[in-house]
């Protein structure tokens, strides 16, 4: 009887020891073949956004490094929020991914009471790839020139300047929020569903300032469509040195930018991760993905999975103290 119970016991450890070697094999496999198909990057924000942006250009040196097609598929809405629900609901396989932001990851959680996923819990984080400065420009048919001249007019005529966003809780309503908490004043919030339409209605003169990425703020600067007011960084941006920060012009507390990141659904497999990590790495490190990146108005700033999941958990934290401490809501 002891016999037969040590040849079960023995068969039990070889039945396990040969599912741990299947499964070790399996893994491997997953690794190596991904991608075995064409992949999907689900971005939550309209075409010509920073996320947009950054995320094409990222998918062309994918499917030219790896031989499959990276297809982009704009999922807009609610601050990005609904492109992430739709990874959240993704099969972990790799095949469903998202460049994220500050925006849907950290911010949106602490002003959307119904959110349909919990960004601790229900995201893999892959890799961040980028910093997202935000610049404050003003309409030309405004007589703005300063932060000085915007907040005179809001403590003169509460509520008659008109500030554009790209929707409510992204990062671009509270940097404005930051602004008018540390400035005293109120202004009106006309929110839009992308960094397009809201600088085309500035053009037009129909809203009078926005505070978002320079991504796509810079180039109506440029041009001379938008005047350029301030960085929100701590020190100017090297690809626009003439342009004084915030805290220059007197509101050091006005002060954010974004990140933006790549993030699968939960329960990723470590394999997967490490290979997508592993890829994106790749180009990452090149210099021409570096100069485009660059010459958007972005800021290359790489951490793999396991800092980068520490950045969002400090990111979810911070926003939400500044959410409360600025009384942002839905409008």
């Amino acid at each position: 009887m002891l016999e037969i119970t040590r040849r079960r016991g023995l068969a039990t450890v070889g039945t396990a020891l040969i599912a741990a070697a299947t499964g070790c094999a399996a893994a491997v496999r997953a690794e190596e073949a991904w991608p075995q198909r064409p992949v999907t990057i689900i971005i939550g924000f309209p075409p010509g956004t920073a996320t947009d942006s950054v995320g094409r250009l990222l998918a062309d040196r994918l499917s030219r490094s790896l031989g499959q097609r990276f297809i982009i598929e704009n999922r807009s809405g609610q601050g990005g929020s609904i492109g992430a629900a739709a990874v959240a609901r993704a099969t972990p396989d790799g095949y469903n991914i998202t460049i994220g932001a500050s925006a849907p990851q950290a911010i949106n959680p602490h002003i959307y009471p119904d959110l349909p996923y919990d960004p601790r819990k229900d995201f893999t984080p892959v890799e961040q790839l980028v910093q997202l400065p935000y610049m404050l420009v003003a309409g030309k048919h405004t007589a703005f020139r300063s932060v000085a001249d915007i907040v005179d007019k809001a403590r003169a005529q509460p509520g008659t300047v008109t500030y554009a966003t790209i929707g409510n809780g992204t990062t671009s309503q509270l940097m404005m929020a930051m602004l008018a908490k540390e400035a005293g004043v109120r202004m009106t919030h006309v929110p839009y569903r992308g960094t397009a339409q809201s600088l085309t209605d500035i053009v037009a003169g129909r809203v009078d300032i926005t505070f978002d990425t320079m991504i796509g703020t810079l180039p109506f600067a440029r041009d001379g469509r938008v005047r350029a007011i301030a960085v929100g960084t701590k020190a100017r941006v090297p690809i626009a040195l003439e342009i004084p920060t915030t805290a220059e012009a007197g509101f050091p507390g006005t002060q954010g930018g974004a990140w933006l990141g790549v993030f699968g659904p939960a329960a990723l497999p470590a394999p997967v991760v490490r290979r997508v990590h592993t890829e994106i790495e790749a180009v990452l490190a090149d210099t021409a993905f570096q100069r485009a990146i660059a010459e958007m108005g972005a800021v290359m700033d790489a951490a793999g999975p396991e800092d980068f999941a520490k950045i969002v958990r400090d990111d979810y934290n911070r926003w939400g103290e500044i959410v409360r401490v600025t009384g942002t809501r839905l409008e």
